[in-house]
């Protein structure tokens, strides 16, 4: 069964820390595949998610490098990650997945919608964050394995603000798309 890892959010926009974290989780050899999951209603920033979606999830697919793909799965899903992995649970059987948390969310995990089937059912890739210590009464009621990937300073809020303050954004996200997210957020974080 081929092991795939499954990186959700809001990619608002997709930036260089992304893409380390999906390289570094390839090079570890633990899954053969990587898969951008952008998510069009994200049940923790409801209202922070500036691009839309079909921009978004554009961006996510030019910015692929080999091993990496996107799915539009969570297009016009509940924001729900249980829903979503029951939903690729039936699209994909012959796929072992593997969701990626970072240790910053993983406190918050038993507060997810269905815990009860996450725990029971999914497969958790955890990426260790500073500041975030690995919750043990967490981890002991799920399914896991840790991976130790050296962080990458870089925020989504952090590049929208620079453009938003016309900063320079350079090596922050991959240069190919560099002009393009400015263009495609300038005129909507303009105050």
């Amino acid at each position: 069964m081929t092991s795939c890892a499954l990186l959700g959010g809001s990619f608002d926009p997709i930036h260089n820390g992304h893409l380390h974290i999906a390289r570094e989780i390839l090079k570890s050899g633990y899954v053969s595949r990587l898969v951008f999951l952008p998510n069009a209603r994200h049940n923790f920033k409801k209202s922070n998610v500036v691009l839309d979606f079909q921009h978004r999830l554009a961006l996510v697919r030019d910015a692929l490098e080999p091993g990496m793909e996107a799915w539009e799965d969570d297009a016009d899903g509940s924001g729900y990650t249980a829903e979503l992995l029951q939903k690729l649970y039936r699209k994909h059987p012959q796929l072992l997945f593997h969701f990626v948390i970072g240790s910053d969310n993983l406190a918050n995990l038993p507060l997810w919608y269905d815990f009860a089937w996450l725990r029971a059912n999914a497969r958790f890739l955890i990426i260790p964050r500073p500041g975030y210590p690995l919750p043990q009464n967490v981890l002991r009621r799920i399914k896991r394995k840790t991976l130790k990937i050296e962080p990458c300073p870089i925020s989504s809020s952090q590049i929208r603000s620079r453009i938003a303050a016309e900063k320079s954004i350079s090596g922050l996200v991959p240069e190919s798309l560099e002009q393009r997210i400015i263009e495609l957020y300038r005129p909507l974080l303009a105050k």
